[in-house]
């Protein structure tokens, strides 16, 4: 059930005032989370009734988490049509890149939320892509391909979807932002919702909340005073950006924050902190602060900031429980999504038990398999042949939404960045079966190989190489193990690091090496081959 109101406009002013929040709004903000939809249906009394952020946006128990160049616009629609998603996050956008005057480019290659109805036409065939293939770097990805092409790519999702083609149902999306300072968020949100929303003519808003990231661990983070890092050390700015929006979005916007658990007295002790560290709050402290903000919905991530990587620990889904009691004891039914430890659909269901969770929101398990959510695909299968199967189909038809709907480069490259984000996804559906096929994994690394029309021909070829084997010699191979899996690639780290991250680079240094010293000896040999031309003209 996607959002309900009628209309919303925002002004394209700046932002300059933000108004302040008196001491009794903070007080009973946590009372806000009701709110009048604007279809809603009458009680017996004949009064409106009132449904939560949580039951508006359609009580969803399977998350697609906010991921850096992965959480695109084709990969969240094959998740949603096919694979049990029922909601999901945008890639992180940085508020401040995003509100700047000059930030147009940065606008245009970062934001892909749409008018549900834009993008039900362009499935059904009935609208073309003109508002959503905007730049350079899309259309190179869409070299070689025919417009017959795009059409049987799209019956395909069709079928996939709904063989029949009665409905197709388009989700309102969440989007992240990144940001310490309460005006410039405001102002980047407002932007978000003026330019998703520009064509939505009183339908449904394609976007159902912004969400303020207080959860990234990366260092980068620090850099840019977000994430985890503005939560632990900064909370006041984090706890004012969030007032901030909530006082300045329409109620039937919701506010999101999604968090890490916060460091622990071990953490003090060691020094991590700081040699004047304070003693940091316990998780249901930092709910009742985010509740108190007029924050709709939490997602607590059970682990630390640095708890990340290598060093990342087991899920602490304990905490995440104490965090869901706490915000229900301190208001009502709060909703409370559970993040980390999700590996296959047995730890959906058990963390729902064990957190009493509203929802489980997955990321890197669903980067390698999409089918998580989905009781018959979501573990490992039964047979060799069968996950083989499983992944390249993956593969085959996320390749189909990327052809009609090509993601936005984001901070990728304006030439070759939305296929970067393809090919970052080739590589986690086919991991186990590129660490057997080097050479198809030094294809799909070396920057000439850039379109998906190339991307169709390497997944064919991985299927071919596997065709002939039988159960039993796909047994043989590493690539059968549930170890040889993307989300277990830091598992044996020292021994296998090198090659299986593609976090920072998508190939190793010694095959980019080798790549450079190929695409050299070619030059030669094409120079070689003008000057032997030359000679026999003169």
């Amino acid at each position: 059930m996607g959002l309900k109101w009628m209309s919303l406009f925002v002004s394209n002013r700046a932002c300059s005032h933000i108004p302040r929040l008196s001491t009794n709004h903070v007080s009973s903000v946590r009372k806000r989370r009701f709110f009048m939809a604007a279809q809603s249906n009458e009680n017996d009394c004949g009064v409106p009734a009132q449904e939560s952020f949580y039951q508006m946006l359609g009580a969803p128990k399977h998350i697609l988490a906010p991921m850096v160049a992965q959480s695109d616009l084709p990969f969240r629609l094959m998740c949603e049509h096919l694979y049990n998603v029922d909601l999901s996050y945008t890639q992180m956008i940085h508020a401040y890149n995003f509100a700047e005057s000059n930030g147009e480019v940065f606008r245009k290659h970062h934001l892909d939320v749409y008018p549900q109805s834009l993008i039900r036409n362009v499935l059904l065939g009935r609208a073309d892509r003109d508002e959503i293939v905007l730049s350079k770097s899309q259309q190179n990805a869409l070299v070689g391909l025919s417009e017959s092409d795009v059409d049987s790519a799209r019956r395909r999702i069709l079928h996939a979807i709904n063989p029949k083609q009665e409905c197709i149902d388009v989700k309102p999306t969440i989007v992240q932002i990144a940001a310490h300072d309460p005006k410039v968020a405001v102002e980047a949100a407002l932007l978000i919702l003026e330019r998703s929303a520009s064509s939505a003519n009183g339908n449904a808003s394609p976007v159902a909340a912004i969400d303020l990231n207080l959860g990234c661990p990366q260092a980068i983070a620090r850099k840019g005073k977000y994430g985890a890092f503005l939560h632990d050390e900064f909370p006041e700015s984090a706890y004012s950006v969030l007032k901030a929006l909530r006082s300045s979005l329409p109620n039937e916007i919701g506010v999101t924050a999604k968090v890490r658990l916060p460091p622990t007295r071990s953490d003090v002790n060691a020094g991590r902190l700081g040699p004047k560290a304070e003693m940091p709050p316990t998780p249901e402290q930092r709910v009742e602060r985010l509740i108190d903000c007029g924050v709709d919905l939490i997602t607590v991530h059970g682990r630390s900031r640095f708890e990340n990587k290598v060093a990342v620990g087991a899920c602490n889904w304990g905490a995440i429980q104490q965090s869901v009691a706490a915000a229900r004891a301190y208001s009502d039914d709060y909703p409370i999504f559970a993040n980390g430890g999700i590996e296959m659909f047995s730890d959906v269901e058990n963390c729902l038990q064990q957190t009493a969770a509203s929802g489980v929101m997955s990321s890197e398990s669903l980067l390698e398999n999409p089918g998580l959510f989905c009781k018959n695909i979501g573990s490992q299968p039964e047979t060799a042949k069968g996950l083989l199967e499983r992944q390249l189909s993956y593969a085959d038809i996320y390749l189909d939404y990327a052809t009609l709907f090509p993601p936005l480069p984001g901070s990728l490259g304006t030439q070759g960045g939305s296929f970067n984000v393809i090919r970052s996804h080739l590589f986690k559906f086919l991991h186990r079966y590129f660490e057997e096929q080097s050479d198809l994994r030094l294809n799909l690394g070396d920057n000439e190989f850039n379109n998906i029309k190339e991307a169709r021909e390497l997944v064919s070829e991985m299927r071919r190489r596997y065709d002939n084997l039988d159960e039993h010699q796909l047994l043989s191979k590493s690539s059968s193990s549930i170890d040889s899996s993307w989300y277990r690639r830091h598992r044996n780290s020292d021994a296998k690091n090198a090659s299986t991250s593609e976090h920072n680079a998508i190939i190793s240094t010694e095959e980019k090496k080798q790549l450079a010293k190929n695409r050299i000896m070619n030059m030669r040999k094409q120079r070689m081959e003008r000057d032997s031309k030359q000679k026999l003209t003169l």
